[in-house]
């Protein structure tokens, strides 16, 4: 039930049945998949990710003062120091920008081309507060459209794993572009890449009071789980499910953040023997499993699919009716984007699982 020190994973908006194509790895980039919705697959790692490695600050005449950072996959990287125009890949990054009040900078996003825009890879929630428009779409799907990332000069690209070597390779070698790699190998890296960020903005005054929130949320965390073991709590097991359909519930398996999330919470993951990281758990085997804790997630961002994701529709679920266990409720976009907003539903989490110890948040 204790996190590990750097827990594995969840990740993208990928419709359901290409979940699994869409996640897996190539020398550390994701193959690009679908619509990127779930954010990555990071790998465990002996520990949590140091400060980040930076050089001084070098100031020239022939443009802006840089500095050398290196980025989650050990990538050496100049970047301007308080760029103003940055183009993001992947809706995580986004929230960082958001908390760190750079969201005005973002000009330009990682979008696929469907029908369902922007919506497809942001949530309305998210689309409103962090004041994103369809205009700042770029395709990225079935392959980023290098050309138009070019054409938004951009002074930084912050991407995640979802974006494939190849277009890297493109933006940096051909179109001179500094890309920054964010891929947290776990909650304590996310973290870690808030100050990554925070350190090409020499002087951002909400950098630490977020890192400060986000490590208290992680020790507060970390001392409920170290009570129950140590004072013999029950250990309440858990589904946690971000989409469902006739044959059962896709839900989260060993080695990913969803069970990170379980497991920090106080909780045992139902899911946590089984054989994929991200898979479809039979309904049947749901149900005869009877999870004391059921937490399941709406408004998933796709309008095509958003008519499965709300909570009246999820009573529709196969067996929900005969599930015992407390039912909760979650947007969907706090337990697939690993963000600071993942770390910060800690609390909530707690509450649902340990009621007994967790006041409400």
């Amino acid at each position: 039930m204790t996190l590990n020190s750097t827990p594995a994973a969840p990740a993208p908006r990928i419709a359901p049945a290409l979940f699994v194509v869409g996640m897996l790895v190539v020398a550390g980039v994701a193959i690009a998949g679908t619509a990127a919705y779930f954010e990555l697959h990071p790998v465990h790692t002996a520990a949590p990710p140091g400060p980040p490695a930076t050089t001084p600050p070098q100031n020239t005449s022939k443009g802006p003062t840089t500095e050398t950072i290196v980025d989650d996959l050990g990538r050496r990287v100049a970047v301007p120091l308080n760029a103003t125009r940055i183009v993001v890949l992947a809706p995580s990054i986004n929230d960082i920008l958001y908390r760190l009040g750079l969201g005005a900078d973002v000009v330009g996003l990682g979008c696929t081309p469907t029908e369902a825009g922007l919506l497809g890879v942001y949530s309305p929630n998210q689309t409103a507060l962090w004041g994103l428009t369809a205009s700042m779409c770029l395709d990225d799907f079935p392959t980023l459209n290098d050309q138009a990332v070019a054409n938004d000069s951009p002074d930084l690209v912050l991407a995640s794993t979802i974006t494939s070597a190849a277009d890297v390779a493109t933006l940096t070698d051909t179109y001179d572009l500094p890309v920054v790699m964010l891929a947290p190998s776990g909650l304590q890296g996310i973290v870690g890449d808030v100050a990554l960020v925070a350190s090409m903005y020499p002087g951002n005054t909400k950098a630490v009071p977020l890192e400060v929130s986000l490590d208290d949320a992680l020790t507060n965390a970390s001392a409920l789980d170290t009570n129950l073991s140590d004072n013999g709590n029950p250990i309440p097991s858990v589904l946690l499910a971000y989409y469902f359909d006739d044959g059962g519930y896709y839900t989260y398996g060993p080695g990913t953040f969803g069970e990170s999330l379980i497991e920090l919470a106080g909780g045992s993951n139902v899911a946590g023997s089984a054989p994929l990281t991200y898979f479809e758990m039979n309904a049947t085997v749901v149900l005869n499993d009877e999870p004391l804790v059921v937490i399941y997630g709406t408004s998933w961002n796709d309008p095509a699919l958003v008519s499965g994701e709300t909570v009246q529709n999820w009573t529709t679920a196969p067996y929900w009716s005969q599930l015992n266990g407390s039912l909760h409720a979650i947007d969907v976009t706090e337990i697939t984007e690993a963000d600071p907003t993942m770390i910060l539903t800690l609390p909530l989490f707690e509450y649902w699982l340990q009621p007994t110890l967790q006041t409400s948040p």
